[in-house]
């Protein structure tokens, strides 16, 4: 459970980097840049003191969701659902979705406590359309958390974050696979109300 609060908090890492660097920058790059930025502005929200998760919860809404591939996400966790939903649902259930993320990076930002965070540069740079970068959190005397960032490239050239892995586990994945039961038993209607209740 430790762990999966790591993918959270590096997942939010993403958040900081302008759209502009996005574009321009290699996803190893970009990753650096976001990551370095994100003590400081922990810092700044733990200097005010008062009501720490409702800022936190806005800056995720300001500055993570736009660098986050939501719909790509949506799409993957609806799994075989996908095709048996209309339109509105799968709109409703994108919304769901970013709503869900954002009161669960604001948890996971709550939990961070100086860990250190290296980012091990890559060999490749994701020709491809996708890239993988690898970090690893450090906290004296506690084992090192290898972590994966998994990167697409989007239409108008801006890497997106999608997924993490951590210990070899796969977030998306394991997240798929409850929100694919979850559909089946009580469907798609039922799980956007309960995605958007929890923010």
């Amino acid at each position: 459970m430790k762990a999966y609060r790591y993918f959270l908090l590096l997942f939010f890492a993403v958040a900081f980097g302008s759209a502009h660097a996005a574009q321009t920058n290699t996803p190893f790059s970009l990753l650096k840049q976001v990551g370095d930025k994100l003590f400081v502005d922990i810092a700044a929200v733990d200097a005010q003191g008062d009501d720490k998760k409702a800022k936190l919860k806005e800056v995720v809404k300001t500055r993570l969701i736009p660098h986050i591939d939501t719909k790509f996400v949506s799409f993957k966790l609806l799994g075989k659902h996908v095709r048996e939903i209309n339109k509105g649902q799968a709109l409703a259930f994108i919304d769901a979705v970013e709503s869900y993320l954002t009161v669960t990076y604001a948890d996971a930002l709550m939990s961070y406590k100086g860990q250190e965070v290296r980012f091990i540069k890559p060999n490749g740079h994701g020709d491809n359309g996708y890239a993988s970068v690898k970090t690893e959190i450090v906290e004296p005397g506690k084992p090192t958390i290898d972590i994966v960032f998994k990167l697409r490239r989007d239409k108008s050239g801006t890497w997106r974050v999608y997924d993490l892995v951590a210990e070899g586990i796969s977030l998306l994945n394991a997240k798929q696979k409850e929100i694919i039961a979850r559909i089946s038993e009580v469907g798609i209607d039922q799980v956007n109300q309960e995605l958007s209740a929890k923010s």
